[in-house]
């Protein structure tokens, strides 16, 4: 097993293990009161949509994950409309970040990337075969930040449009399944069960199988 695959596994048993622990305080602790994922919520969704999705957008430029903020999104504002919300943050982080890449150029992106000068090269030749094919694939098996990806696309030769196209049809399955996996999470933190945690780790862990043959078929393309 590789470096790269034995830390992607060690984080998904990390964040398996925090989701336990998590059901365990809200259960049987009086901390579980405060931390009460209903009442948490409750507390976040006062906060205007507006605002939200400017956090969300200056988060994503700040290079926070976009499955954490997919998942906030979708617990925040429901399956269908978290979903929505999330493809609209992905497109505004997509374009911004993009256009930055392109407006600073290829040195500076570089420069800013300490060491990407290779991977800018890889990057280009395949957006130069593949492009729209190329971001999706991208997207599909991130090897790095979303915001860091698309300063390093900013400078190839794709433009905007086939950017945004590939951008969206590869956000929509870790979208989608974070809008079906989300609530199933946030009801085994309510109420806990054997089957029902067995179902979340099992979902999770055929979603890292999935993204490791993913990783090695985007290696062959």
């Amino acid at each position: 097993m590789s470096p790269e695959h034995r830390r992607r596994l060690q984080l998904l048993l990390l964040l398996a293990s925090l989701l336990v622990l998590l059901a365990l305080l809200w259960q049987f602790t009086p901390a579980g009161r405060q931390l009460d994922p209903d009442l948490l919520l409750q507390r976040a969704a006062r906060v205007s949509w507006g605002a939200q999705f400017a956090l969300f957008v200056a988060a994503g430029c700040l290079a926070v994950p976009l499955s954490m903020i997919v998942l906030l999104a979708v617990l925040l504002q429901g399956p269908l409309d978290g979903a929505l919300s999330s493809l609209l943050v992905g497109a505004c982080v997509g374009l911004l970040s993009f256009g930055a890449g392109a407006l600073l150029g290829r040195d500076a992106v570089a420069k800013l990337l300490s060491g990407a000068g290779p991977k800018l090269q890889a990057l280009n030749a395949l957006v130069a075969r593949r492009g729209f094919l190329a971001v999706f694939i991208a997207r599909l098996v991130p090897a790095a930040p979303f915001a860091v990806v698309n300063l390093m696309l900013g400078v190839t030769p794709i433009r905007w449009p086939a950017f945004l196209a590939g951008t969206l049809v590869g956000m929509l399955p870790m979208v989608a399944l974070t809008a079906w996996l989300a609530p199933e999470i946030l009801q085994q933190l309510r109420e806990p069960t054997q089957a029902g945690w067995l179902l979340v780790l099992t979902v999770v862990a055929l979603i890292a199988a999935i993204s490791w043959g993913l990783q090695r078929w985007a290696r062959r393309a």
